[in-house]
This record gives structure tokens, sequence and C-alpha cells, in this order.
């Protein structure tokens, strides 16, 4: 769930269906003729009622009530985060055990917990506020508070493979970062940097980060082991990286490559180094320039205005597109384009040509389920899966306005409902 701290990274199940009247047995045999002209029909009747019936979306859970304020979900288990109910009383983060729905643990917390993030080699869930400093982690599998930080100016930049890695700003435009054990906060390893620096990471299509690129204002790059914080290459891109969005200059990592789009005066440039020693890939004098982004097979760039795609050997330009106002992969390969609207519109495109291979509408993937917003039933969407036939299957619907707050985890989606509380369904298996 996003928030103001960066982090890098129903009930029960309905009825079974009505089985098939039986047929009823005539007293008196049936003449031949009659019994040969009824056969079909009592043939189609048999195979229908053989017929399995589609698979279905289950509805397990309905948790967190009225006041839910966030939500994460597991292999195993639904934890939620519900404001107190007065300035004055503490928030609550539990955890329900899927797919029972049993509640097996409830935690009061003095800070409102607006995020919540589950480290699953660890079992530590980390629960932050959008603008009050305090952390919390706390054991998974029961709830106990681990250990906590309450000092302002700290942030998590990552969590993932049982530890923390922790941003602390320093007097003088210093920042330390530290990387700590996730389930008891001790230090591994620490290293003091200009607090002037971005920090980004080389996570790419759902690989978990090994690495931290350190960007310095003064146009340094630094890239650090995230094991052990051992610097493993240096570079100096040639362009002081200035503090606005605005300005012409960018500076984007994805997965082993670091991207710059300049705009200056009229001249425009785009060129990729390679990490960790930043050693020039490829370099494009007046292309396009923007933000750029991984695409699967492609390179995504977005402008604000359109999207394009490029070809990763060399950063020439495949297509161009107006009609989009970003683009990104599923996790099975497909490219995904959507407008620049408020409530967008996607499409299935080919990543070469951009040429729309299948409308979506208000489509958002999550997981492996689409989920597609009712034209005429404000609230109402969709969900489809697809099946072992390759094809998108429509298995229920659910009530929710934001599916883009939906998560998956293994047979479970998880959204925030129109009503209120946050619900939990199990996918079929198709």
């Amino acid at each position: 769930m996003p928030d103001a701290v960066p982090l890098i990274d129903l009930d029960l199940a309905p009825p079974p269906p009505r089985a098939e009247p039986a047929l009823l047995r005539r007293r008196l045999a049936p003449p031949r003729a009659a019994l040969i002209a009824a056969l079909p029909a009592v043939l189609l009747l048999t195979m229908t009622a053989a017929t399995p019936p589609a698979p279905a979306l289950v509805p397990v859970l309905s948790a967190g009530g009225t006041a839910a304020a966030a939500f994460t979900l597991g292999p195993a288990a639904l934890y939620t985060a519900t404001f107190g109910q007065n300035p004055d009383s503490e928030s609550g983060v539990r955890r329900y055990d899927l797919p029972g729905g049993a509640q097996v643990w409830a935690t009061a917390l003095p800070q409102n917990v607006q995020s919540l993030r589950l480290e699953p080699q660890s079992g530590v869930l980390l629960a932050r506020s959008g603008s009050d400093p305090r952390m919390t982690f706390l054991d998974a599998a029961d709830g106990t508070v681990l250990w906590r930080l309450a000092a302002p100016g700290i942030s998590a930049v990552t969590m993932v493979g049982g530890k923390v890695l922790l941003r602390t700003d320093l007097a003088g435009d210093r920042m330390e970062l530290k990387l700590a054990d996730a389930r008891t906060g001790a230090p591994l390893w620490t290293r003091t940097l200009d607090g002037n620096s971005e920090l980004r990471d080389d996570a790419l299509r759902g690989r978990p980060p090994r690495r931290i690129v350190v960007l310095g204002r003064d146009g340094h790059v630094t890239t650090l082991d995230l094991a052990d914080g051992r610097v493993l290459g240096e570079g100096e891109l040639g362009v002081r990286l200035p503090a606005e969005e605005t300005s012409g200059t960018g500076v984007d990592v994805s997965g082993d490559e670091v991207y710059v789009s300049r705009r200056d005066e009229g001249r425009v440039s785009l060129t990729a180094y390679r990490l960790p020693a930043l050693t020039l890939t490829w370099q494009v004098q007046g292309g396009l320039s923007g933000t750029v982004y991984d695409c699967g097979r492609v390179l995504c760039l977005a402008d604000g205005r359109r999207v394009s795609a490029l070809d990763r050997a060399d950063g020439s330009v495949l297509w161009s597109s107006l009609a989009w106002g970003s683009a990104g992969p599923t996790r099975d390969g497909r490219l995904i384009a959507a407008t620049g609207q408020d409530d967008p519109e996607t499409a299935e495109i080919d990543p070469r040509s951009g040429v729309v291979l299948r409308p979506l509408g208000h489509t958002f993937f999550v997981g492996d389920a689409e989920l597609r917003g009712d034209t005429t039933i404000p609230g109402r969407t969709w969900v489809r899966v697809t099946g072992s036939d390759g094809a998108a299957h429509t298995v229920g619907s659910l009530d929710t306005a934001a599916p883009y707050g939906c998560e998956a985890s293994g047979p479970y989606l998880a959204c925030p409902t129109t009503a209120g509380p946050t619900g939990v369904w199990r996918l079929p298996l198709t």
C-alpha cells in the first residue's frame, strides 16, 4: 500500500450448486420406437448433468470493519490494521488465518498504522504510519513486538531476505545507511554517505534487490552490495543531477542498467550504462527523453504525453503512441498499456509493434488475475483468470472501487471493499 515512506520493494462459501433432478422412471416400459427416439434427449440430459460446474471465485473472509486502514496478504494469512476510534486510542494490527478466517492475534500499537509489509523469510511484519516516524517490527506468527524505531528522520528503504535497510538523515547533509536483522534490529553493516544522494535498487520483475545504487547530486554513482555494504563499482554520469523533477535531466535504474535522459536547450540524448562499473552500453542523440523502465522484451519510455517502446540493444525507437500514458509487463510476459486518465482503460499490445492485440477496458492485473471494472454498476469488479486452455475466464465479481489496491498471494486475492472491510477470496484452479 503506498504511503509517504518509501519501501523497496465474505464470509461463508456459497452453497453447492443444486443437482439436476433425477429422471423419473416410467412404471411401464415405453414402446421401442419411443425409447429410441428419446435416447438422444436422455443422453443429452445425462451429459449435461455430468458436466462439472464452472470454477468460481469463493469468498473466504471479511475483516477490519469500516475502520480498516491497511492490509497485506501472506501465503496463508491476512494482516490488517485499523485506526484508533479517537486521537487518544491505539491502532490495532491483526492476523487472520486462511482459509478458515479465524483471528489468531491482535496487537495494539501507539501509532496509527497505514502500511503493513511482510518479510516472509524472517516472519517479520513491519507496521508504519504515513506521517508518524514510529515503526514497529512484529512477529507475524504471534503478534509479539520484536523491536521498535521512534526517532525522526529514519526510513525503511527495503526489507528482504530477513534483513531491513534503514536510512537515517544526519546533520550536515549526511545520511547513514544501515542493514539490520529484521527480527532483532542488530546492525550488520553501516555506511555514511552524502545526504543529497538518491537511493535506488536493482530489483527487476519480481527478483529481490541485491544491490543498492547511490546517485550523487554531482553525478557520481556508487553501487553497493546489499548483503555486506561493500562497494562493487563506481562511475561518473558526466552530468549534475538537479533536485527538481521538472528539470530536463532524469536518471532511472532498471535491473543492471542505468538510463540518463537529458533535454538541454533543444538537444536531446538518452544514454544507457551497465552496473556496477557504469560501463557505457549505448547512446542515442536527438531521440526521445523521459522516464525509462523495464517492459519485458522492450524498454518503455514515458514523457507525460505518450509511451514509446525502445529496443533494449541500442535504444532505437520501435514505436510511439499518444493513445497511452503508461505501459508495463504482466508476470507471464504480456505487455499492457494504459491511458493517462484517472480511471484508465487498458489493452494488451504487441511489444515490438505497439499493435493492440486485445482491448481490456478498465482492467488491472493483480498476480495472475485480471480485475475488470463493470461499466454499468459502479464499484463492481469482475475477476478473470487464465485457464489451462490459455483463455481468460470470468470466475465471479467482487465489490471494490479500488482494484489497484488489491493483493494476490498463492490462491488468494485480497481487496479493499466498497463497504470498508478488507475482503479475501479464493481464486479457482482452472
